[in-house]
């Protein structure tokens, strides 16, 4: 079973609530719900609309189908009819009711046969709403009154499917995730969709936050604290991370270490940065001076952002290296129903900490044997050292000798091959779902969501998502040398228009030549929107 639901009015109108307070329900049934978040600014007085799909199997998915329109104007048929399969519209343009966006609420309750006992109790458990108690309840008589003329359901839900499920934000696991993994810091300068990460920071007083005037400063602070050995972590998105970019440098140099959050959207040039998109690959792989560059990891479940943000620290931790964390607007901003039960817990792992020296001096930059080089926590006795941007010898002193540049050049570099020595396993780096496959879609991030649905109903196609871009695991270049007769076709599927993930894995997997150049094809999108299944179903027909 797969409904879409749609709630859609003028921006400000408190649409969120009415399909938060839904998803709240729907995933206390169990039922499996994603919802996708679009909104406009407020002050351009735009339509928004939320989208909730509900499923009783673990396969969320967007859809054209929408079996429930709710609209509480005229905009907001006029902005989506021509762009979704409308089957019942519910407009409450001219409904003179005392809160359209409870109204709302109500309509999805009695459509989908859900208990008035239980949408009363959840508006209860929202001090803004109970407040109000009486005005929104208010809206449950009229909707009464409403039904007598227009009664129907599209579907009983009353009934539990198993046991209850958590609805989550996105950013909320991660902040959560991060946190339980000895989180000590985190700096922000609040930039959708990043911000709502800061919500889940400030749930845990114990963790240090401090939000700057500007990304700039929020970087520099960040590498304070990782220099005064806190695991530390920031956030913003887009142009935002575009001025960090020199501070990245700068710890690339020092070898301080730090995990950046990168949630992609729309640029806010284009007028359109609260939608969703996948632009930032290309600036989170090379966002760097000289050529030592920041592992890139990308999560394409909600599961995962909650699991690999823990690796993230670690790893920056213990490489003493940058980390990019790259999600975007819909995995950090939408909600999802999931088994919270069922999360890992993190793993938390340090790299050694340098003990006091009694006789030999302290090499902050040693040339040891995996790269990686003794770090002390300040004030440790006899381990002073300088973190600084310029080129330096072991200990730390500033130096222009060349063979002092080619040594610490290679000893920066070659953490990463001691890192992809030691982590890249286990499929870690990448998902491949049935290798002996002859098709697969190739993708990353939550557009597996769609994909897997796909595959589920069509044993030809298969997927491979990817999760760290940087460094480059060979085995997948491997995979496709070995492969490369049986397999028939590759379909990249993103959110942009240059193709920045396809461009990237066909020159890393050496994918150029004539004989692949006919087995490729792309699916790209860029209209502000998440795939729906129904476009993933017309490219492979």
């Amino acid at each position: 079973m797969h409904l879409n639901i749609a709630f859609s009015g003028q921006a400000g109108s408190g649409i969120n609530t009415a399909w938060e307070l839904l998803a709240q329900l729907l995933a206390e049934n169990w039922y499996t719900v994603r919802v996708d978040k679009e909104y406009a600014s407020v002050i351009k007085w735009n339509n928004n609309t939320m989208f909730v799909n509900i499923s009783d199997d673990d396969k969320p998915y967007f859809s054209r189908k929408v079996q429930l329109f709710i609209a509480l104007d005229r905009l907001a048929l006029e902005k989506n009819y021509e762009l979704f399969d409308l089957e019942e519209i519910v407009e409450l343009s001219h409904e003179n009711t005392a809160r359209k966006n409870t109204f709302a609420f109500w309509i999805a309750v009695e459509k989908l046969n859900l208990k008035h006992e239980d949408a009363e109790r959840v508006l209860e458990e929202r001090w803004f709403l109970a407040k109000d108690r009486d005005w929104n309840l208010k809206s449950l008589d009229e909707w009464i009154e409403y039904g007598k003329q227009n009664w129907w359901i599209i579907a009983d839900l009353s009934n539990n499917v198993w046991t209850p499920l958590s609805i989550e934000f996105g950013n909320h696991l991660i902040a959560d995730g991060a946190t339980k993994a000895w989180l000590e810091f985190y700096s922000a300068y609040p930039m959708t969709p990043a911000s709502s990460i800061i919500n889940g920071i400030l749930e845990h007083p114990e963790i240090t936050f401090q939000q700057g005037e500007d990304e700039i400063a929020v970087s520099m602070m960040m590498l304070g604290a990782s220099y005064a050995w806190k695991r530390a972590m920031c956030g913003t998105s887009g142009w935002g991370f575009a001025l960090m970019v020199e501070s990245l440098a700068f710890a690339n140099q020092a070898e301080l270490w730090w995990v950046y959050v990168l949630s992609q959207r729309d640029w806010p040039s284009t007028g359109t940065p609260t939608f969703v998109a996948q632009w930032d690959l290309d600036i989170a792989l090379n966002a760097w001076f000289g050529e030592t560059k920041p592992i890139v990891l990308a999560p394409s479940t909600y599961e995962d952002a909650y699991e690999m943000i823990a690796r993230a620290l670690n790893w920056s931790e213990i490489y003493q290296h940058p980390v990019m964390f790259l999600v975007d607007k819909t995995l950090s901003e939408c909600l999802m129903s999931i088994d919270v039960n069922k999360l890992k817990k993190p793993e938390i792992k340090h790299w050694e900490i340098a003990k006091w020296w009694e006789n030999d001096e302290y090499l902050r930059y040693k040339n040891t044997q995996s790269w990686i080089s003794p770090k002390a926590i300040p004030w440790t006795k006899n381990t002073l050292f300088i973190a600084t941007s310029y080129e330096h010898t072991e200990s730390w002193a500033t130096n222009e000798d060349p063979k002092i540049k080619i040594q610490q050049m290679e000893k920066r570099a070659r953490k990463m091959e001691t890192f992809k020595k030691e982590e890249l396993n286990d499929w870690i780096a990448y998902e491949i779902i049935n290798p002996n496959a002859k098709k697969f879609f190739i993708t990353w991030w939550i557009n597996r969501y769609p994909i897997e649905k796909v595959i589920s109903e069509n044993s030809d196609w298969w997927l491979i998502v990817m999760k760290v871009f940087q460094p480059f695991d060979e085995s997948l270049r491997k995979f496709f040398k070995e492969n490369k007769n049986q397999i028939e076709k590759l379909l990249f599927v993103e959110l942009n228009h240059d193709g920045s993930c396809e461009r990237y894995i066909r020159t890393q997997c050496w994918l150029v030549t004539d004989e692949w150049n006919n087995k490729i094809d792309h699916l790209r999108k860029f209209s502000l929107y998440p795939f729906m299944v129904e476009e993933i179903e017309e490219k492979i027909k």
